[in-house]
C-alpha cells in the first residue's frame, strides 16, 4: 500500500514538472510519460527475461548476469528519459566539423569525482583483506560504490561531453562574442567573488550546517544499526557505513560552502576570458548556460548600469519533486559587456534572443 501511494506521488510529481515547463502541452506531456513507462516496462521484461535464463546456474554467473543487465538498463533508462523529456527546440547543437578540437571545460570537472571513487574503492578492498565481518561489510560498501560510480561516471562524461560539444559549436557560429584585456577580467572576477561572498550572508551559518550534517549522520547510523539483522559488530559496522555515506554525500552535495567565493575567483582566473552568446545559449565566467533546456529556461534579459555595465540574465531552474509540486529557483548571471563592444552589439543580441526566447522578457536597448 505504502509502494502504491510513493509511486502515484511520484507519477503526480512528474506530471507537474512536465506541465510547469515552457512549451510543454498536453499532447508532449503524455507522450513522454507513455514512453518513459514503456520503457520501464522493457526494462522491466528484460530483467525478468535475464533470471528465468540464468536460473539454475551458478552462483557468478546469476550474480554477474543479473549485475550487468541492470546496470545496462538503468544506464539505458537514465539516457531514454533524458531524450524523450528533452524538447526538439531545447537540444543542443553537438555535430561539428571533421577535425576541429573539442573543449574539455565540463569532462575535466569529473576527473576529480573519478578519483575520489577510485580511492573509496580501493580503500574498501584493502579492508576485504581484513577476515570476519569486516570482509563482508567492506565487500558489500565496495559493491554498492562500484555500482554508483558504474551508473554515474559514465553518465556525467556523456552529459559533460555533450556541453562541450555544445560549446566548441558556439564558439565556431556565435551571435556575438567579447574578448577582455586581462585587467578587465581580473577586475571583474573580484567583483563576482564579491557578489558571491555577500550572497552567504542570508544562508545557513556554518555551525547550523554542521549540527544539521551531524544529526543526519547520527540517526541514518543508528537506524541502520537497529534495523540490520546481524551480530552486534556487523551491525555496528553497517551503521558507521551508512553513516559515513550519509555524511559524504552532503559534503559532497552542499550547495553553499565559505570557500565559494574563493572557488569562483579560481575558476574564473583558469576560464578563458571571453563571452559567445548563440543559439543554443551563453558561454560566459566560464560556465555554459542553455537558453530552454530540459530543465532550465531563460526568464529576461536586462542591461544592469553598472559600474561596469553589464547584461544581467536570469534564468529558471526546476527540479522534479517526488511529492506533487515541483521545486522552481531562479539563477542570476551577469555578462560583463566587453569595453570595446559596438554600437549594434546589443540590438543585434536583442533581435537574437527575442527571435530564440519569445517568452522570456528581453531588454537590452
Amino acid at each position: 500500500m505504502v509502494t502504491a501511494v510513493w509511486c502515484l506521488f511520484t507519477f503526480i510529481g512528474a506530471w507537474v514538472t512536465l506541465r510547469h515547463m515552457p512549451g510543454s502541452t498536453l499532447k508532449s506531456t503524455l507522450r513522454t510519460l507513455t514512453l518513459t513507462l514503456l520503457m520501464i516496462g522493457a526494462a522491466a521484461g528484460v530483467i525478468f527475461l535475464t533470471l528465468r535464463f540464468v536460473d539454475g546456474r551458478s552462483v557468478a554467473v546469476q550474480t554477474g548476469a543479473i549485475a550487468t543487465i541492470v546496470i545496462l538498463c538503468t544506464l539505458g533508462l537514465i539516457f531514454g528519459v533524458s531524450a524523450v523529456s528533452t524538447p526538439p527546440g531545447a537540444r543542443l547543437t553537438t555535430r561539428l566539423p571533421p577535425n576541429v578540437p573539442v573543449v574539455t571545460l565540463y569532462r575535466r570537472r569529473i576527473l576529480p569525482w573519478a578519483r575520489a571513487a577510485g580511492m573509496v574503492l580501493g580503500g574498501s578492498l584493502l579492508l576485504m583483506l581484513v577476515p570476519g565481518p569486516v570482509l563482508y561489510i567492506a565487500g558489500s560498501f565496495a559493491a554498492i560504490a562500484a555500482f554508483l560510480a558504474v551508473i554515474m561516471l559514465p553518465v556525467a562524461y556523456v552529459t559533460a561531453l555533450r556541453v562541450d560539444r555544445a560549446i566548441t559549436a558556439l564558439q565556431l557560429d556565435p551571435w556575438l562574442h567579447w574578448h577582455y584585456s586581462p585587467d578587465d577580467w581580473n577586475a571583474w572576477s573580484e567583483r563576482l567573488a564579491d557578489r558571491e561572498a555577500k550572497a552567504q550572508a542570508g544562508t545557513m551559518t556554518t555551525a547550523a550546517r554542521r549540527w544539521t550534517i551531524t544529526i543526519l549522520t547520527a540517526v541514518t547510523a543508528i537506524y541502520t544499526a537497529a534495523v540490520v539483522p546481524a551480530s552486534a559488530l556487523v551491525r555496528l559496522g553497517a551503521g558507521a557505513i551508512a553513516g559515513l555515506l550519509v555524511l559524504g554525500i552532503a559534503l559532497l552535495t552542499r550547495s553553499q560552502s565559505r570557500h565559494t567565493p574563493q572557488r569562483l575567483a579560481a575558476r574564473m582566473r583558469t576560464a578563458p576570458p571571453d563571452t559567445y552568446f548563440g543559439r543554443d545559449g551563453v558561454f560566459c565566467n566560464g560556465e555554459f548556460c542553455a537558453w530552454s533546456g530540459a530543465d532550465d529556461w531563460l526568464l529576461s534579459a536586462a542591461v544592469e548600469p553598472g559600474p561596469p555595465r553589464c547584461v544581467e540574465l536570469w534564468f529558471e531552474k526546476i527540479q522534479p519533486a517526488a511529492y506533487g509540486s515541483a521545486q522552481v529557483t531562479k539563477v542570476r548571471k551577469q555578462v560583463l559587456i566587453a569595453v570595446d563592444a559596438g554600437a549594434s552589439d546589443l540590438p543585434t543580441l536583442q533581435a537574437a534572443l527575442v527571435a530564440r526566447c519569445p517568452n522570456a522578457s528581453i531588454n537590452l536597448i
